[in-house]
């Protein structure tokens, strides 16, 4: 599945095996970055202790924040 969002020079990286057929993980590029900008406006949205040990424990201190340009 080429439009897959993990698939990269012939690989996944989601997953150690490549199983494409049935996933759970299959996304396209499309869905794959509507849903890390949802995931990046809840963090947002959350009081700032939650929003800063989030930061820090899941994204080494620095949450990259796309703008409407891309």
């Amino acid at each position: 599945m080429q439009d897959c969002f993990a698939y990269k020079h012939n690989s996944c990286t989601a997953l150690k095996v490549r199983q494409c057929e049935g996933c759970s993980f299959y996304k396209t590029k499309e869905q794959y970055e509507l849903d890390r900008q949802k995931a990046i406006e809840k963090i947002l949205s959350l009081d700032e202790d939650k929003r800063d040990y989030i930061i820090k424990t899941y994204y080494g201190g620095k949450l990259e924040v796309l703008d409407d340009e891309g």
